[in-house]
């Protein structure tokens, strides 16, 4: 290295002159200054501490080959040895370096520097700071009195260093974490950032809560060992610890440990055997691994104990990840439920076209019994599985579902588990479960289900469609008593259920058929009266428009719909193959002639229906039933006279029955007949559209013909942008002739911010003393205004004469506005001059109204949620519930919140010994529901069905939560009230780290649950 200076004026020339020595060069240094020789490293500690040098020593690393670029941004004195490779730097100095291979370079700025170009190292003393972005931990942002850095090995020394970084925890909030030590020492090569005598805290300075350590050393990707470590309240330790690790990352085995009330003492493990299980990678972990997980977004897998990123994966690892395939083997032990053992997976194969999700899991109980008398009885050997597969390609979507367990509970113990390492764990806390699964599985069904659409291009156009919509079977299984003890029994089973359809053209001819253009006379050589109106013009100029073209079609199609259901249904105890029968079948064709010689002037169609049904149900005294019949549907149309034909009609039936114990079947036929029994439509119709002035005309009349009920119906619309207007006057077969039936009349109006619709019926069949006793309106209105910030309704139904002879009679007029957040809607009802009020119905719904002041600090928020029934006739009927809430706080101190939930049926004791309603009875009712020191909230028709009340102090480091609530909870069918208080102090940093208090009054006694 050049000449050694053994005494040297620059503290920082002189310590990597220590540091770098050689053997003999130690010894000669050491005889000049009278220290007994001794081991090389032995000789370098204490030449150091000589000269009371606190710096970091460490092994002279091999001069590498490996290029880099240094830039010294600023200095204001540089002083060079000539003898050496040494250069020394003064007066705010920056200095940038990038290693070969590197983009971004590392920055170091001090008061003085002394850098050894030849080894790749320097030593900076004087408000120290470097940055270096390639370093994924802590190390983000870092203040010291020396470093000393080979930067070409990425070996980094710090002497009384504070590091700070930025983080996110599990809860989405920014967290500064500080982390302080005696001494810092980074390796890249071994990833690896160590602090000698440091603590972590949340401030920089006096933190009201941290964890100190004789060594902290963070691994790659933010895992977190500590050797002699305390958590510290202040500066009085709390808890003491001499080895720990907190994993950042995920750990090998994903093992969760703990205690729980219902399972004890438990260890859970999760292998992935391959791929990546998502579930595994979801769960939630705590918040302090939150804040010590690198940000690296790569897929991570097993390595050795931890989780790291791989750079390089083979065949089988690309098909697991690109599919997301994989298989993951979990193992649990529980001191209370025994030991349990599963695999899951989801493979997936043809491009995600073929999935299969397995779950096996089996399991000891040591409280299992060997027969199960009760329904909560479960065995020693439990299990459960559920496996699917499922096929989804072009032609076919297969689904298969197999589930099966040992009893009702055993999901709920095994399913519901802890997948990650917990912090607060080992601290002896209970811990809670997830509660995904909560119910008892009383039944279970293996399902098949499946639909086809098989090819069909070949046989087109004689076959358009070929395809199985639904073609599934199920075994459906009950938990229940058989032979005096509990098992899951067979309790249905349908196999199969069937849905086909078939269609197609057996023949399609079609051709054009020309037509001549109307030639158009231009319109200044007409010479119009001038007092013919403008619709004639507007008629005029339609009529020279050209024509569509038309065309000429014969056709016949078919189509063949096929459902078939077989099924057993246990009506005892125990599944009867025979008895318990049923088979369903119905099949229906479809066969269609049609013909159109000219699109504009006929077209003609004819449909025959054919059925044929079968129902056998073993269960009936009539066991037996198939039925034949065959429709008829025909249809004619003259598209040029607006005017159509239908005749539909049944043309044979016949039925054949079995009943039980009667050898010979019971048959029925029934041949064709033109009578209403067999005719369910006949009827002629008339509709032709003509415009007039800037709108459509449209006139139809509607007659039902023979052997149907016949009737005429002739009606009259005019449309015109969005108004409508109509009248209609129906006669229909009385006495064996037409008359009058009723008169009918529309009216509507719609746009966007108003509408309008008036229906209006006059019976003209009875007879009636007043001109408007046959009458009968309905009317409605709504409107949408300043932007539809308030909506208005209205709607009204009158009837002139009732079936009761109430005349003038109004069944409801209701009138109702809205504006964000609040609705009130009041109902009449009544004769005309004598309305009554039957309800008013009001509703808040303002659940976040807030205002602040002094600097928006302070906030005060506001809810409400209520509902108001009020009957003015039925004084039983009015009802009000509310749900209110007010809170208050103040930004970084305190979160205080109320919410009270309440319900009120009893507004019959509002009424005095008028029987007029009294608003004073409902205030003072009010006020005896807030009587909570006296009797008076329980002579309250307010019934209080739940409070909750927050409050949250914040105290820097810690936040301190107090809550009571209060329910009523039915028991022993009776209605108590249960009251529960909780205190709760936590660690923001370390949310896991935290003490809780719990007391809930049960039959009059406070119960008190164990601190953790």
């Amino acid at each position: 290295m050049g000449s050694v200076l053994y005494a040297q004026a620059d503290k920082l020339m002189l310590a990597l002159s220590i540091q770098q020595a050689d053997e003999r060069i130690l010894g000669e240094m050491a005889r000049m200054r009278d220290i007994p020789l001794d081991e090389p490293e032995v000789l370098r500690r204490q030449l150091l501490a000589y000269h009371h040098l606190e710096v970091a020593s460490f092994t002279l690393q091999e001069q590498t080959d490996r290029n880099y670029e240094m830039s010294i941004i600023s200095a204001d004195r540089l002083t060079t040895n000539s003898a050496s490779s040494l250069v020394q730097l003064d007066g705010n100095v920056v200095v940038s370096f990038t290693l070969e291979g590197e983009e971004q370079e590392k920055k170091l700025s001090a008061q003085s520097m002394l850098i050894d170009l030849e080894h790749s190292i320097l030593s900076a003393q004087g408000s120290v700071t470097y940055a270096d972005p390639h370093i994924d931990s802590a190390l983000q942002q870092v203040e010291g009195t020396i470093i000393t850095l080979d930067w070409s090995n990425s070996l980094l020394f710090i002497k009384g260093a504070t590091t700070q970084s930025e983080k996110t925890n599990i809860e989405d909030q920014k967290v500064t974490l500080y982390t302080s030590g005696e001494q810092i020492t980074y390796a890249n090569k071994a990833s690896s950032l160590v602090y000698s005598d440091g603590w972590i805290g949340t401030k920089r300075e006096d933190p009201l809560s941290s964890i100190r350590a004789k060594q902290l050393m963070f691994l790659n990707g933010g895992d977190l060992m500590v050797q002699h470590a305390s958590l510290h309240i202040g500066r009085v330790p709390v808890f003491w610890t001499p080895f720990f690790l907190f994993p950042g990352n995920r750990m090998a085995g994903n093992p969760a440990m703990g205690f729980a009330s219902e399972r004890g003492m438990f260890v859970s493990t999760s292998f992935e055997l391959f791929g990546t299980n998502p579930k595994l990678a979801e769960s939630n972990k705590s918040s302090f691994a939150s804040l010590l997980s690198s940000s690296n977004s790569q897929a991570l897998h097993a390595d050795g104990i931890l989780y790291t990123a791989r750079e390089s994966e083979s065949g089988f690892q690309n098909w697991a990840r690109v599919s997301g395939s994989y298989l993951t083997f979990l193992a649990d032990a529980y001191e209370l439920a025994g030991l349990h053992a599963a695999l899951t997976g989801h493979l997936s194969f043809l491009d995600k076209k073929l999935v299969i999700d397995i779950h096996g899991s089996t399991a000891l109980y040591p409280d299992g019994k060997d027969f199960l008398a009760a329904y909560s009885d479960v065995p020693i050997h439990r299990y459960y599985g559920e496996h699917m597969l499922k096929l989804d390609t072009t032609h076919a979507d297969i689904r298969l579902d197999v589930p099966y367990y040992s009893d009702p509970k055993v999901k709920r113990l095994y399913a519901n588990r802890l997948t990650l390492f917990s912090f607060d764990a080992p601290l002896g806390k209970e811990q809670e479960f997830p509660t995904a699964f909560t119910s008892d599985i009383s039944s279970y069904t293996w399902k098949l289900t499946g639909s086809f659409q098989l090819p069909k291009t070949a046989l087109s156009p004689y076959v358009t469609s070929l395809a199985i919509t639904n073609l599934s079977a199920q075994a459906k299984w009950d938990w229940q008593k058989e032979n005096n003890e509990y098992t899951y029994v067979l309790k249905n089973v349908v196999i199969p259920e069937l849905q086909a359809n078939i269609s197609g053209s057996l023949l399609s001819l079609t051709s054009s058929i020309e037509t001549k253009k109307a030639e158009k006379v231009p319109t200044a050589s007409l010479e119009l009266p001038p007092l013919v109106p403008k619709a004639y013009e507007t008629a005029l100029s339609d009529a020279q428009k050209t024509k569509v073209d038309a065309n000429r079609n014969l056709s016949f199609t078919y189509s063949i719909d096929q459902k078939l259901t077989h099924s057993l249904t246990a009506t005892t105890a125990a599944l009867d193959w025979e008895d318990d029968a049923y088979l369903y079948s119905f099949t229906k064709g479809s066969f269609v002639l049609s013909a159109t010689p000219h699109s504009h002037m006929l077209k003609l169609s004819q449909e025959i229906i054919p059925q044929v049904s079968v129902v056998e149900d073993q269960s009936k005294q009539v066991y037996y039933n198939q039925e034949m019949q065959l429709f008829s549907v025909t249809k004619a149309t003259l598209p040029f006279a607006g005017l159509s034909y239908t005749l539909s009609q049944r043309l044979y039936r016949l039925q054949e029955t079995q009943k039980k114990g009667i050898l010979l079947p019971e048959t029925k036929e029934e041949e064709y007949a033109f009578t209403k029994d067999t005719v369910t439509i006949h009827q002629i119709q008339f509709e032709k559209a003509v415009s007039l002035g800037s709108g459509t005309l449209t006139p139809s009349v509607t007659a039902s013909l023979y052997p149907v009920t016949q009737s005429l119906l002739p009606k009259l619309s005019y449309k015109s942008g969005p108004a409508l207007v109509s009248a209609s006057l129906r006669w229909s077969e009385q006495n064996g002739g037409l008359k009058k039936d009723a008169l009918f009349g529309h009216f509507s109006y719609n746009s966007s911010a108003f509408s309008f619709q008036f229906d209006g019926t006059y019976d003209l069949k009875r007879d009636n003393q007043r001109i408007q006793d046959p009458l009968s309106l309905t009317q409605s209105m709504s409107a949408s205004l300043f932007s539809k910030t308030l909506k208005l309704s209205q709607n009204l139904a009158y009837q002139g004469l009732t079936s009761k002879s109430v005349q003038d009679w109004f069944e409801q007029i209701t009138f109702k506005a809205e504006i964000p957040s609040f609705a009130v809607s009041y109902v009449m009802q009544g004769r005309i001059n004598t309305l009554e009020s039957q309800k008013l119905i009001a509703t808040v719904s303002a659940k976040q109204l807030s205002f602040r002041m002094w600097k928006r600090r302070i906030e005060f928020r506001l809810g409400l949620d209520a509902s108001f029934n009020f009957h003015f006739q039925d004084r039983y009927a009015s009802s009000l519930d509310v749900v209110g809430s007010v809170g208050f706080s103040i930004a970084e101190f305190l979160d205080c919140n109320l919410s009270v939930k309440s319900s009120n049926t009893g507004f019959f004791r509002y009424y005095d010994n008028q029987g007029a309603f009294s608003f004073p009875l409902l205030w003072e009712d009010l006020l005896r529901s807030f009587d909570l020191t006296g009797d008076g909230r329980f002579k309250t028709q307010f019934n209080l069905s739940s409070i909750t009340f927050d409050l949250v102090h914040y105290l820097g480091d810690w936040s301190l939560n107090c809550k009571y609530t209060g329910s009523v909870v039915l028991s022993n069918n009776q209605y108590t009230w249960v009251p529960t208080v909780s205190v709760f102090l936590t660690w923001n940093t370390i949310p896991e780290l935290n003490v809780a208090e719990k007391w809930t009054q049960s039959n009059q006694q406070w119960i008190r649950t164990p601190a953790t």
